[in-house]
């Protein structure tokens, strides 16, 4: 008999040992009635949870508030707050996590249970209840519980990864703007540069830039890089890198030498030189279309090769305006394309504007793109402004086009002025 106790004895206590290692959930009882109280108690003990009790529902609502509470077993009719209002008031209340609630009733019509779904509760058994029923019913709660706490970890997870992957895009943007244009927006020799740059994303496909390739050569260029997201900015960057230092403006053709490797910047070898080392592969399918130019100081001409881009824009101070460049592949494509090349003069006061067509294709609320034809006349109404305060219209103009914050694609455009 003293062997049976001690041993009986041993075994609980090693049993309470194995439920203090390990993190129990904590059940709410609220009831009315102190019967009910201890024999619920009774069997969550005996079932490994931890057990608190509530004599009605303000007092069950101030623990479910005060301390950490999984779940709740609740009596359906009780003074002060009876358990339908506690199951109301603890769903709208934000609290730490969700708490699962089951309400316990002699009410056992259908009617009764929908009116206990309704007011939030999880679960709903009938009194009197089976205690085996119970424990599965609190089972059943607790996989669900810990459905939500995954859940829960898998999302803090991801929020982390999503911060960092936010905070690396937001360094790569600031990055790749380094290598755009000061903001300064000030001019060489006697040429204006300024542009608009609004990038969909944090990084962009589209970049840009302009040099002077000698004392008496400029050099210019807008890019716009298919796709969007890491994998295009990664390709612009890399090809702004390469063209902003202008030695590939002045490499002459392969194999020439003596005064065939002293020629005229020209836009188009630049293009088929991009071309051959910048081939789209059969994994990324990459490349890119492109306007670059060339602008002759002395003699007031500029040269322009454009691979599958929109037309640059040559605006005359009456506001008479011609389509530069039109066809040809974009860069990349076709390791056989050839590049045309388009020479006129640029007077004093014309503007050149060169853009992607993220600016035409801009969409507004009704779908309509703001278009070629929309953006040539407001470059024309704005004909006698100062070209600084037309890039200022033209950004807010596509910004009340667009209804959004965000673009859909880059925006950029990069302008030109010939001044007098």
């Amino acid at each position: 008999m003293d062997e049976n106790g001690t041993g009986e004895q041993k075994r609980v206590e090693g049993t309470s040992i194995a439920w203090e290692r390990k993190v129990r959930m904590r059940i709410l009882v609220v009831d009315d009635s102190l019967s009910t109280r201890l024999m619920l108690v009774n069997c969550l003990v005996h079932w490994g949870y931890e057990p608190l009790t509530a004599r009605d529902g303000e007092e069950g609502y101030e623990m479910v508030c005060r301390e950490r509470i999984h779940m709740v077993i609740t009596d359906w009719t009780m003074p002060k707050m009876d358990g339908l209002e506690l199951c109301r008031k603890i769903r709208r209340t934000p609290l730490p996590s969700y708490v699962y609630t089951i309400i316990l009733t002699a009410r056992d019509s259908t009617g009764e249970l929908v009116t206990a779904m309704e007011a939030g509760a999880d679960d709903y058994l009938s009194k009197p209840f089976d205690k085996d029923e119970l424990k599965a019913r609190i089972r059943a709660g607790e996989r669900i519980l810990n459905l939500e706490k995954e859940l829960e970890d898998r999302n803090r997870k991801l929020l982390s990864a999503y911060s960092t992957i936010r905070e690396d895009l937001e360094a790569a943007a600031r990055f790749q703007k380094h290598f755009l244009p000061q903001s300064d927006h000030h001019g060489i020799s006697n040429f204006l540069f300024d542009w608009i740059f609004m990038p969909c994303r944090f990084v962009a496909g589209d970049t840009f830039n302009h040099m002077r390739l000698s004392e008496r050569h400029l050099g210019f260029f807008l890019i716009d890089v298919a796709g969007h997201g890491v994998a295009a900015s990664m390709l612009s960057f890399t090809l702004n890198k390469v063209l902003s230092s202008g030695e590939l403006f002045s490499t002459p053709p392969a194999g020439a030498t003596g005064d065939e490797a002293c020629v005229e910047p020209a836009p188009s070898k630049v293009m088929e030189h991009l071309n051959r080392r910048f081939a789209a592969d059969d994994e990324t399918m990459q490349y890119f279309t492109m306007v670059c130019g060339v602008i002759d100081l002395r003699e007031s001409l500029a040269r322009v090769s454009v691979a599958g881009h929109p037309a640059l824009i040559h605006l005359s101070p009456d506001g008479q305006y011609k389509l530069v460049g039109s066809g040809s592949f974009p860069v990349g494509l076709n390791p056989h394309a050839q590049f045309e090349e388009w020479v006129f003069p640029v007077m004093p006061g014309d503007r050149l504007f060169l853009y992607s067509d993220g600016v035409t294709e801009c969409t507004g609320l009704a779908d309509e793109p703001f278009s070629e034809e929309r953006l040539i006349t407001r470059l024309r109404q704005w004909k006698d402004l100062p070209l600084r305060k037309v890039m200022e219209n033209l950004e807010q103009s596509l910004r009340e086009w667009s209804c959004s914050a965000e673009f859909e694609d880059d925006i950029t455009v990069l302008a030109v002025e010939r001044m007098p």
